[in-house]
């Protein structure tokens, strides 16, 4: 063995090693270029997306319902707080007279906006009450043959009637309380 050739063989190997170092890695390895991943869609949301929606949609739903059922009652609640109005000012005068006009106009308005106006704004006298009898639910008393009369024919006497007027108060009171839900008292 000679002493020499050792070192150059060594020599060799160690740049070898260092060509093989500084050789791109592409061409050692066949690794291929990266892939990113498709864009993130917009549909399907997130499960975020779907309970702030159905939270939004329960919102609405019941901000219409509410809003649905106020407007439905909005009638009833104008003609009995009307009539809340006119007794106690009737109390306070003890006017029959005003009393009876005051309460025959609040009638005639409430059945015109809850009722058709085809079916009720023409009617007078005895056709008036028959058809007031007609929208109230099954009572003792009645328009027609009750304390009614003092609607169409009171304006035109001089008596004093406050039993008639207690009866016709009550009866007034309950015939608003029947009413329909619709629309906004004219």
């Amino acid at each position: 063995m000679q002493y020499g050739a050792r070192p150059v063989k060594a020599t060799a190997t160690l740049f070898q090693l260092i060509l093989f170092i500084m050789q791109p890695a592409q061409q050692q390895l066949n690794l291929k270029d990266i892939h990113l991943p498709d864009a993130v869609s917009w549909w399907p949301p997130a499960i975020g997306y779907w309970l702030i929606l159905a939270i939004f949609i329960v919102l609405m739903l019941l901000f219409f319902g509410i809003r649905y059922l106020r407007r439905k009652s909005l009638i009833k609640r104008q003609a009995l707080t009307e009539f809340a109005r006119i007794k106690s000012t009737y109390q306070a005068d003890l006017n029959q007279k005003a009393l009876v006009t005051s309460l025959s106009k609040l009638l005639r308005r409430a059945a015109i906006s809850a009722y058709p106006v085809s079916e009720c704004a023409s009617l007078s006298g005895k056709s008036w009450l028959n058809w007031l009898d007609k929208q109230l639910p099954k009572s003792d008393m009645s328009f027609s043959k009750g304390p009614g009369y003092l609607l169409t024919e009171f304006i035109y006497s001089d008596a004093t009637h406050t039993n008639d007027i207690n009866d016709l108060l009550k009866l007034t009171q309950q015939w608003l309380q029947q009413l329909p839900a619709k629309g906004k008292l004219s």
